[in-house]
């Protein structure tokens, strides 16, 4: 196996992991940042495949406006 593949590998591993403890954990603030490592994870996929822009979309958008809404969604209430 190449090492490009392994790096694959390794970050799929960490985004199915990340996403199936936020599916499954039953702390709201938890599964929030478990979202979070998600989704940077996500972007760093983009980072391997050399997508740079949408990887910056990626962590400007979701990483930093949805998830920090959601923080302080639940910070608030």
């Amino acid at each position: 196996m190449s090492v490009s593949a392994v790096i694959f590998y390794l970050i799929s591993a960490f985004i199915l992991g990340a996403g199936l403890l936020a599916v499954t954990s039953r702390k709201i603030f938890r599964a929030a940042i478990w979202l979070l490592f998600s989704l940077v994870g996500i972007a760093s996929l983009y980072f391997w495949m050399q997508v740079e822009f949408i990887a910056a979309v990626q962590i400007i958008v979701y990483v930093g406006g949805i998830v920090v809404l959601i923080i302080f969604s639940i910070f608030l209430t």
